[in-house]
């Protein structure tokens, strides 16, 4: 038996298929495999139609099995697909019901390349499409665009979504980042996991409290939670309770970003009561010069140049308790620049000693944190100074998926698509 053409080509009715082209014959090439275009429907400037019918002769019996070809009847679907050369197409897909002629069950046949909706149905190559589209326009764009409901677009992006993040959870992930993002700042948020090798995102999880990210881990199994070696996020003591009780075995890393602003926090503080000059209303109520230098206070000293060291001088001479803080500064600092372990030890001595000779109330309470967080600022040294700098990136991308569809009600559509958008390889 001859094997069935790979594309659709010649739009003439099943009876003359095997009669002789006549000269105003169509073809067409719908490139969609174990398909046969029937006739061309409709064909305009703006949209074309073309009614289509499975290649196949003989198909399985879904009840029992056996091969049959009797057709007990057929009906037109409604299938949309890609566009033409910029044209709307839709296929009229004549599908047909065929009836047993062993068990004498009758069923419906399928086709692998078109995904059947409740209402609405579409090429497979077109669920690719859409899914790309939606992860840089709004659902509401997409469906303007394509002419299908809002809701269908949804529910497709959420099926992807799950298989996709089902996919990425198989694997083993060996480092963790845990974050939050927000999806109404100040009302409601959400925790991000990201697989710190990859940079895949691996779920959002609604709220950023410890059953939070402890319902995500549990429901991941034991075997997953044994592969993760090292797991990073900022200074939530909830999530550092979900984290000792379900990853105790894993080595736990602040990440550094957040510890350099608990460390910038003493210095600001300082420099907002050095500043003021004058009583509330006053113009001007705050010391020039100390405000306009804020940011460079707040600086690396390695990463200043000559001019900047020397404005930094002048800024510093004659404020003691500025200078202090701002060597205070540099020496937390040096915590996470250090090469090893021990040259961290150093710079934190460096701090205690500075600390005993201006003991600034505005560190007082950043000397308890150290004290609170010591192991987990310190296991930046023993873990290959490993950081949450992929999910700080993963969670710039939601703030751009949050701008593109003005703002999310439903957490649970956040979390699909932002599966799909945010990840940071």
């Amino acid at each position: 038996m001859a094997r069935a053409p790979r594309y659709s080509v010649i739009a003439t009715p099943p009876s003359e298929r095997g009669a002789l082209m006549t000269i105003d014959a169509m073809t067409i090439r719908l490139h969609l495999r174990r398909m046969r275009v029937v006739q061309v429907v409709v064909d305009v400037i703006e949209r074309l139609v073309v009614e289509v019918a499975d290649g196949r002769r003989v198909v399985r019996c879904l009840h029992c099995g056996f091969a049959t070809g009797r057709v007990h009847d057929q009906r037109r679907v409604k299938v949309h697909d890609l566009r033409t050369q910029g044209r709307a197409t839709t296929l009229q897909w004549v599908r047909r019901r065929f009836e047993c002629e062993t068990c004498g069950e009758r069923f419906l046949e399928d086709h692998p390349e078109i995904i059947l909706g409740r209402r609405t149905h579409v090429t497979r190559r077109l669920a690719r499409q859409l899914v790309k589209d939606v992860s840089v326009m709004s659902i509401r764009e997409v469906s303007r665009r394509y002419g299908l409901p809002w809701h269908y677009l949804m529910n497709l992006t959420a099926g992807w979504s799950y298989l996709v993040g089902r996919h990425r959870r198989r694997r083993r992930c060996r480092v963790l980042l845990v974050d939050e993002t927000s999806l109404r700042r100040g009302h409601r948020y959400v925790t991000v996991l990201i697989n710190g090798d990859t940079g895949e995102t691996l779920g959002i999880v609604k709220h950023r409290n410890a059953k939070a990210l402890s319902g995500f881990l549990q429901h991941q199994g034991h075997r997953w939670m044994r592969g993760v070696k090292i797991v990073v996020s900022d200074g939530s003591k909830p999530y550092r309770k979900a984290i000792q009780q379900h990853l105790g075995h894993a080595t736990h890393v602040l990440d550094r970003f957040h510890v350099a602003r608990w460390f910038a926090a003493g210095m600001i503080e300082v420099r907002r009561r050095i500043q003021r000059i004058a009583p509330h209303g006053s113009r001007p109520a705050f010391d020039p010069d100390v405000f306009r230098s804020r940011y460079l206070q707040l600086a690396r000293y390695d990463h200043l140049d000559t001019d900047a060291i020397k404005r930094l001088g002048e800024i510093l001479n004659g404020r003691p308790e500025l200078e202090a803080a701002w060597r205070m500064l540099q020496h937390l600092y040096g915590i996470h620049v250090a090469e090893t372990d021990e040259d961290a030890n150093q710079a934190l001595a460096a701090f205690i000693d500075t600390y005993r000779d201006h003991p600034l109330l505005e560190f007082e309470k950043l000397t308890g944190t150290l004290l609170e967080w010591g192991d987990e600022i310190f296991a930046f040294h023993d873990t290959n100074r490993v950081t949450n700098g992929r999910i700080e990136g993963t969670n710039n991308k939601l703030g751009v998926l949050k701008r593109i569809a003005y703002g999310f009600v439903n957490t649970d559509n956040f979390a699909a698509r932002a599966i799909l958008v945010a990840s940071s390889p």
